[in-house]
């Protein structure tokens, strides 16, 4: 009999986790585009309308990478070693869900190719 009442509360929370993890997509999305409003740029400014990089500006293609290492990436311009004012300035004004929410948003995506890393 406990087990039946466990498992409304189990299959609630997977149904909350769900929800949270796919309305990351869309604030991803938005911040990819659009930018936060508080500091952080439309992703799409540098990294292309496509996120597929741009060669004039030599950066990176975006588009399907993994979520890890968009978050890695995030970590390390925002700490002492990233050197890229730009990064910086991205990374230090996106806040921890934002980070999750722009790294689920760019791995969702299909990959286009573009300049080297």
């Amino acid at each position: 009999m406990r087990d039946l009442l466990v498992l409304p509360v189990l299959v609630g929370s997977f149904l909350a986790l769900g929800s949270a993890v796919a309305n990351m997509g869309p604030i991803g999305s938005q911040i990819a585009h659009n930018g936060n409003g508080h500091g952080a740029p439309a992703c799409i400014a540098c990294h292309g309308e496509q996120l597929e990089g741009d060669a004039v500006l030599k950066t990176p293609a975006l588009a399907g990478l993994p979520a890890e290492f968009i978050l890695s990436r995030l970590a390390h311009y925002s700490g002492p070693q990233g050197h890229n004012a730009m990064m910086r300035q991205v990374a230090t004004a996106l806040g921890s869900d934002e980070r999750q929410a722009v790294a689920a948003y760019l791995a969702s995506l299909t990959a286009i190719g573009g300049p080297p890393h």
